[in-house]
């Protein structure tokens, strides 16, 4: 891995979503048992001061800290992003909008993995996202994961299906190389 980039692991919801956990607990395994740094930055610690009238233009000390130290120093990230409505989660979204995006976002790098407990694996969600991230100028990697039916294949708190631990693993070396 070129340089050693700094890689955050991000949990794309503030509910307490086991399964979006667990994809993103998956990944943190692998980079852990193969002794890569990595940060894990789960969006149920966002902090909670973040909407305001003038969130946009006036972020709260609490926000500037969090895209501080996981949001500036990133280089690649990996997304594990649920399915809301058909999209993403709207504290994504928000968290997207109110950072300062040239250091936040531009020129960085982001794997997208989907995860659905329907059959479509939030293929809509990483679609969106997808472009969301290219309007800030991220390049995303094509090796995209939608996981359907992902409420099927954890078991407490923990990613258990092989097949789809073995996707996981071979798009990680793929972004690795990215």
């Amino acid at each position: 891995m070129p340089n050693n980039p700094v890689i955050t692991i991000l949990v794309g919801t503030n509910a307490h979503s086991r399964t979006t956990r667990a994809v993103a607990l998956a990944y943190e395994s692998i980079l852990s048992d193969r002794k890569i740094p990595y940060q894990l930055c789960d969006l149920k610690d966002i902090p909670r001061d973040i909407i305001a009238p003038d969130m946009y233009y006036n972020r709260s000390e609490s926000f500037v800290s969090f895209q501080e130290n996981y949001l500036f120093p990133t280089d690649k990230y990996i997304i594990v992003i649920p399915e809301y409505n058909g999209g993403i989660p709207g504290i994504f979204k928000l968290m997207m909008d109110c950072t300062e995006i040239t250091e936040a976002w531009w020129g960085k790098q982001a794997c997208l993995t989907g995860v659905a407990s329907g059959r479509s694996g939030n293929l809509r969600g990483l679609d969106t996202l997808t472009n969301y991230l290219n309007y800030l100028k991220v390049d995303v990697f094509k090796n995209k994961i939608p996981i359907s039916r992902v409420d099927e294949l954890v078991e407490e708190g923990k990613l258990i299906d092989k097949s789809t631990l073995q996707i996981i693993e071979e798009q990680l070396d793929q972004y690795l190389e990215f």
